[in-house]
């Protein structure tokens, strides 16, 4: 990881004690080492910031290809540790890549949505982030992050909004579960965000939760 990205986890670590009331349970579920797939809910531009600045191991980000489209962008992007996904797309060179990272332990952080909720419930997850712990057999950390829908618009940061930050138990996907199918296994796994975020947050995963 460069300066860069230690500095800005720095300068985010204290704006969010400032702007927010964030309170985090279950931080002792973190594995300190070991090839782990990091996978969370996604509403705004918090969420990857409040993971980095969480997690105390070298880290890479899945993040959207169009982040990258310019030289300044890119630059940034990269000394911050992330590196772009094309969607829609089968990039096998993207795929290699996240594989080694996960080989060489470390935390990938992937956001299996592929995209920000815009009214904070959950979206139909892409099938990629299970596929890949089905083949590298790498532990998955999930990740329930809520109240970050408040930090939209002008003047938030006065009213200080709570987010809460739930880290769950880390579990193994691994190619014992071939026989699931891409959809089972993508469901498989989203259900464990599920299960650390309160019921209005559960979108299309609704089901899960009121059983």
């Amino acid at each position: 990881m460069s300066w860069f990205f230690y500095f800005s986890r720095f300068i985010v670590r204290v704006t969010f004690f400032i702007v927010t009331r964030l309170r985090v349970n279950g931080r002792e579920n973190i594995p300190g080492t070991g090839p782990l797939i990091i996978i969370a809910n996604h509403i705004t531009f918090a969420e990857p910031q409040i993971i980095g600045m969480l997690i105390e191991r070298k880290m890479r980000f899945a993040t959207k290809e169009g982040f990258f489209r310019n030289i300044f962008m890119r630059t940034l992007m990269k000394s911050i540790g992330c590196f772009p996904v094309y969607q829609g797309v089968a990039d096998r060179k993207t795929i290699r890549l996240m594989e080694e990272y996960v080989k060489e332990d470390f935390a990938l952080i992937i956001f299996p949505e592929g995209t920000r909720s815009l009214n904070a419930k959950l979206l139909p997850a892409l099938n990629g982030t299970a596929l890949l712990a089905q083949h590298t057999g790498a532990q998955i950390l999930p990740v329930g992050i809520s109240g970050t829908e408040k930090m939209r618009g002008f003047g938030w940061f006065f009213k200080r909004p709570v987010v809460n930050v739930n880290f769950g138990q880390p579990f193994q996907l691994s190619s014992n579960n071939g026989k699931l199918t891409r959809e089972d296994a993508t469901r498989l796994v989203m259900e464990r965000i599920t299960d650390l975020l309160p019921p209005e947050y559960h979108g299309v995963y609704a089901e899960k939760g009121n059983e």
